[in-house]
């Protein structure tokens, strides 16, 4: 859900630089502002997936953990 609040706001944010940028005499803030929003949205994106990776292979460990050890106390 965050993801998507971010995305908007990325949408938003470069659409109105794109914008701004069609009346300018030297659109190049602009298109810098336009395209650096959207690089800062992919490397949120990319960290905010390998933080659910790192999360998801800690609970996989776990559970394997908890499996043997939950075996061995069975005789």
């Amino acid at each position: 859900m965050k993801t998507v609040l971010y995305f908007m706001l990325t949408i938003c944010i470069s659409v109105g630089a794109f914008f701004a940028a069609t009346n300018m005499n030297n659109p190049l803030p602009a298109f810098s502002l336009a395209f650096g929003i959207w690089v800062v949205f992919f490397l949120g994106w990319n960290r905010r997936l390998k933080k659910q990776a790192a999360r998801r292979s800690m609970e996989r460990q776990f559970e394997e953990y908890a499996r043997r050890n939950t075996r061995k106390s069975k005789p």
